[in-house]
């Protein structure tokens, strides 16, 4: 499943069967790479931030959880930057670890089961996942 399919899913409580927020983005952690926090929007609480954990499933139409408590804000400088959407992995130049430019991120292909990265995408090509090695605030840096 692509980010690009799935940006402004609606969240939805099971407990309540209510929309309770809308995701904005995605927090990709290396190592391996996978999904570790969705970036929400239109929410109604004080955070913004839903762990891939916390997550009930990641289906086609919507996203669900079991009650809207599990969404939060910020609980460390990662997370702080991740709620800024610092850490923001489209758009991002992709750097090898050689300091070779390969292009910007255009889309990101995901497992909607286990949040894992299978793909960055680029305009010139389809970078694996597993190659994925840091992402900040200037760059994402996979393997050579």
């Amino acid at each position: 499943m692509l980010f690009s399919q799935t940006r402004k899913h609606n969240v939805v409580s099971t407990a309540t069967a209510t929309r309770v927020a809308r995701v904005d983005g995605f927090v990709v952690l290396p190592g391996p790479a996978r999904v570790a926090l969705l970036r929400l929007g239109k929410v109604s609480g004080a955070g913004t931030l839903l762990a891939w954990e916390d997550l009930q499933s990641f289906g086609p139409d919507a996203v669900t959880v079991a009650t809207d408590t599990v969404i939060r804000p910020a609980r460390d400088t990662v997370e702080q930057r991740a709620e800024d959407n610092d850490l923001e992995i489209i758009g991002k130049r992709v750097l090898t670890e050689r300091g070779m430019e390969l292009g910007s991120v255009t889309d990101v292909d995901f497992d909607p089961e286990t949040g894992a990265v299978t793909s960055l995408i680029t305009k010139a090509e389809t970078i694996s996942g597993s190659r994925l090695i840091g992402l900040g605030g200037y760059a994402v840096v996979v393997s050579a």
